[in-house]
């Protein structure tokens, strides 16, 4: 019909939206190809809401993909420009937190994650998408008092504004969370939030995909072989990419090396593993980066084959380094304590 009746600024919209449920389904190459038919148009004609829509999935669907990162960085400004330019109470606070802080924040570039985090939480102090980005990013680089703080607060979002887009986020934090401190006293609340999400007619596969990240983090604590079996068959599919695009990003054959572990299929841990440090070093999702040497020296430590306690101690140094850079503090006590344990 735009097209018929010459409305260029309703095509882009067309194209933002059309590309807006591409993503939401995990059509990564057809949700890049119509934003970036949308973004095409903004020179013919101004519609903010379709320039935020296609920019930002242009930049997820780069993102979940693991290309250029410089593209990203990219959409993800035009995005925000154009989030500005709208003046939006929704797009702009969302813009700054699910597009830049948490973008920023996969590349381990704390300090400006945080200065995003900041802005967001000025404009929407309850934003259900910014307040996760924050609580990861705190937790990550060992400011567990500020990570607790956000994590309470988000707490009393989920309670008072209940929903699809709180279920998911708290299913999926929570045990994230767990992972980085060790301490799995939520996980009641957790696998509530994810119930609820995967039983809900509305939700869309990406939403579906953040509980499921969740629950495949539970199993994988709890050493849960049959549930890790259920969520690796659920998410297999989406090996190769960077799960959820840029929210919270977790790589899929990280998540799918941790599960097959813990079904007790070692070799084909070893591959996911493999896949998923190449995906991370390509794309530089160095944060991804280090947790996955980490993760992948204790699987070959516990496998125990010829090579593996060598092979083990050069992810455990890869990953000290880029843990050390970044100061992730957490992660580095976690290395410190395996390479001793090799040394001993």
């Amino acid at each position: 019909i735009a097209q018929r009746q010459g409305d260029v600024a309703l095509q882009m919209q067309a194209l933002a939206f059309s590309a807006d449920v591409e993503g939401f389904h995990f059509q990564w190459p057809q949700c890049l190809e119509k934003a970036l038919q949308a973004i095409e148009l903004t020179s013919h004609a101004d519609n903010p809401l379709a320039e935020v829509l296609a920019h930002l999935w242009a930049g997820g669907s780069l993102s979940a993909m693991g290309h250029d990162r410089e593209r990203v960085r990219h959409h993800i400004a035009a995005s925000l420009a154009a989030a500005e330019r709208l003046h939006d109470r929704v797009w702009l606070p969302t813009m700054i937190g699910a597009g830049s802080a948490n973008v920023f924040s996969s590349w381990g570039e704390w300090q400006a994650a945080r200065e995003f985090v900041e802005r967001g939480l000025t404009l929407a102090p309850r934003h259900p998408i910014i307040l996760p980005v924050g609580i990861l990013l705190e937790y990550q680089v060992g400011d567990f008092d500020q990570g607790e703080a956000y994590l309470k607060k988000f707490e009393e979002v989920t309670q008072t504004a209940p929903g699809l887009i709180t279920d998911a986020w708290s299913a999926m934090v929570i045990p994230m969370v767990a992972r980085i401190t060790g301490i799995a006293n939520r996980f009641g609340i957790a696998e509530t939030a994810a119930q609820a999400v995967l039983s809900s007619p509305s939700a869309t596969p990406l939403v579906t995909a953040v509980a499921r990240i969740g629950l495949a983090l539970m199993a994988v604590q709890q050493a849960d072989a049959t549930k890790a079996a259920e969520q690796f068959s659920a998410l297999e599919s989406q090996r190769g990419t960077m799960l959820t695009a840029m929210i919270l990003a977790v790589s899929a054959d990280h998540l799918l090396g941790l599960l097959s572990q813990t079904m007790g299929n070692l070799d084909q841990a070893v591959a996911h593993f493999e896949d998923a440090l190449a995906f991370c070093r390509n794309a530089g999702y160095r944060p991804e980066l280090a947790w996955t040497c980490c993760d992948y020296a204790d699987m070959l430590l516990q496998r125990d084959g010829d090579g593996d306690r060598a092979k083990a101690m050069s992810l455990l140094d890869e990953s000290l380094a880029i843990s050390s850079e970044l100061g992730m503090r957490p992660l580095m006590e976690r290395v410190l304590s395996r390479r001793e344990i090799l040394g001993a």
